[in-house]
């Protein structure tokens, strides 16, 4: 009888602990999402949904997106269907942490036949690329957009910087923001003007290991 009492005790106590566990399994899998493939997922359609919204934002306003994300949430669209962006999301890799993505809106200007056109440019980076270099906005996105010629250039940019740093993740992270400060701190608003620029390109050859290139030379390749 005594042996019985026991067994039955001990078979609680080892169901509790398993109840337990599995309990704070699928907490943990909840609250930090362990997919690795889902977390990519998840973190470049928040980044695709940042670069919608900055793009919208940037047509209506014509000017630089100077990054802050609050100004997308809180500004109304003009047609009053709500704000640019709706709610705040972070890379699923930050586990918790608020670590808000990295942003830039380059508005450039060209003098067409005449006619004024304006181009943007818009650079979004996960937070945590120095970590998952999988984390990025891959061409096909652009491609199946519509963007302007500085887009163009960026897209084509990133991508070559992407192939160039392959799987080194802090490289990638290096060059990707030193590409994305570039273009926040130059000074140059023709769209001419900032491709021709040695010091834009001084800093391409760095960051994709190619020689400079005209930009006839980019639209060929």
């Amino acid at each position: 009888m005594l042996k019985n009492q026991r067994g039955n005790a001990l078979f609680w106590v080892i169901s509790a602990i398993l109840a337990i566990a599995l309990i704070f399994i699928l907490a943990l899998s909840g609250s930090f999402n362990l997919d690795p493939e889902k977390n990519v997922d998840d973190c470049t359609t928040n980044m695709k949904n940042i670069w919608v919204a900055a793009n919208d934002y940037m047509l209506d306003t014509q000017k630089d997106f100077t990054g802050d994300l609050n100004v997308l949430r809180k500004t109304m669209r003009p047609n009053g269907k709500g704000a640019y962006l709706s709610d705040e999301k972070y890379c699923p890799e930050s586990q918790g942490r608020k670590d808000a993505y990295l942003v830039f809106g380059k508005h450039a200007t060209e003098m067409f036949e005449g006619e004024l056109r304006h181009y943007n440019g818009i650079i979004v980076l996960c937070p945590n690329l120095d970590k998952f270099p999988k984390h990025i906005l891959e061409k096909s996105f652009y491609d199946n957009m519509s963007i302007t010629k500085l887009q163009t250039v960026m897209m084509n940019d990133m991508a070559k910087i992407d192939a160039f740093t392959k799987s080194n993740s802090k490289l990638k992270a290096e060059y990707l923001q030193k590409y994305l400060d570039f273009w926040k701190k130059t000074p140059n608003v023709d769209f001419q003007a900032c491709i021709s620029d040695p010091a834009y390109q001084a800093m391409r050859t760095e960051v994709t290991g190619e020689k400079a290139t005209t930009e006839t030379e980019e639209e060929t390749q």
